[in-house]
């Protein structure tokens, strides 16, 4: 099965939800500065899949992603489902800006854009779906002004 993107503007309460229950589409905002906010049809994309294909954590449940679940088992209920509860936004695409090197546990955490790509990408490649950047996101006044200054 493949990946989707994951919940980074909506937060839910700490419960198990049903895949009816979930949104029917998500906002996705976090390169609103050179990008049109794309607003990602959940319910398109979550259609017969299983929400632990995409979410990492649900609602209700604590990590299934084989990396993490080595040292947060037995950690609690996530409360809520959001790439940016463990991915963060500032930062570069991969990796996580001013990470101290003592903690070698989390150093290569992909940072949220890096995380929603490998989610994307990944699967729009395995089932021939678009993976241009413009494809999904539009550029912003700002974003053609900066594009176009590096052409």
């Amino acid at each position: 099965m493949c990946g989707g993107v994951l919940v980074t503007a909506v937060t839910l309460p700490a419960m198990a939800m049903d895949a009816e229950d979930a949104p029917e589409t998500v906002s996705l905002d976090v390169l609103q500065r050179h990008y049109e906010t794309v607003e990602f049809d959940h319910r398109m994309h979550a259609d017969g899949f299983e929400c632990a294909s995409c979410h990492h954590h649900s609602t209700g449940g604590g990590t299934r992603q084989p990396v993490c679940v080595k040292c947060h088992a037995d950690s609690p209920e996530a409360a809520e489902v959001a790439c940016s509860a463990c991915h963060p936004a500032e930062g570069p695409v991969i990796g996580r800006e001013g990470e101290k090197p003592e903690n070698r546990y989390h150093i290569d955490t992909p940072g949220l854009l890096g995380a929603l790509h490998l989610q994307c990408l990944g699967c729009h490649r395995t089932e021939g779906a678009a993976v241009g950047c413009e494809d999904c996101h539009r550029l912003s006044r700002a974003g053609v002004e900066r594009f176009a200054a590096q052409r």
